[in-house]
């Protein structure tokens, strides 16, 4: 009976674990954009973000759709240290005692001052289509990832 139940814990695991959401990094982005990148700006210490992970992982559709349609990035500023290039531009972790942010995440944010969860949308060309400051529902993220024109454009701002 024991060994039964080990089998039905690995596999499920091992079910649970292969859908994990795959994401890029800013290295691994190509140097030519063939779609659009979403970058996904979020702390551990966030309860918010915690909220959007879980609505992101309960739901298969937008886990397929931020896999195919879009180069999706999840950054956490306060804990990637290394320097990034963006879109032609470098960017740096700037420390500040014991702690720190990635200056990548006070450029793109609205006020300079980031706001955890933030989601990014920016076109092959580098020009910022949307922003979301906050929560965002999957229905939303549904819609932003599957049209061109996203619902809401809060920026035009290129990078």
């Amino acid at each position: 009976m024991m060994k039964v139940l080990s089998f039905i814990l690995l596999m499920t695991f091992g079910i649970f674990h292969s859908q994990e959401l795959k994401n890029y990094g800013f290295e691994n982005l190509p140097d030519k954009l063939e779609k659009p990148i979403l970058i996904y700006i979020k702390t551990n210490w966030c309860s918010i973000c915690k909220i959007q992970k879980y609505q992101i992982e309960k739901d298969l559709e937008v886990k397929n759709l931020l896999e195919k349609n879009v180069y999706f990035l999840v950054f956490n500023p306060e804990k990637y240290k290394e320097s990034i290039t963006f879109l032609g531009e470098s960017y740096d972790y700037i420390l500040n005692g014991n702690s720190g942010i990635h200056e990548l995440a006070v450029e793109v944010s609205s006020n300079k001052k980031p706001v955890y969860p933030t989601w990014i949308l920016i076109d092959t060309n580098g020009k910022v289509l949307f922003r979301n400051e906050g929560l965002i529902d999957n229905g939303t993220l549904k819609l932003l990832i599957n049209t061109s024109t996203p619902p809401s454009v809060t920026n035009k701002k290129t990078f």
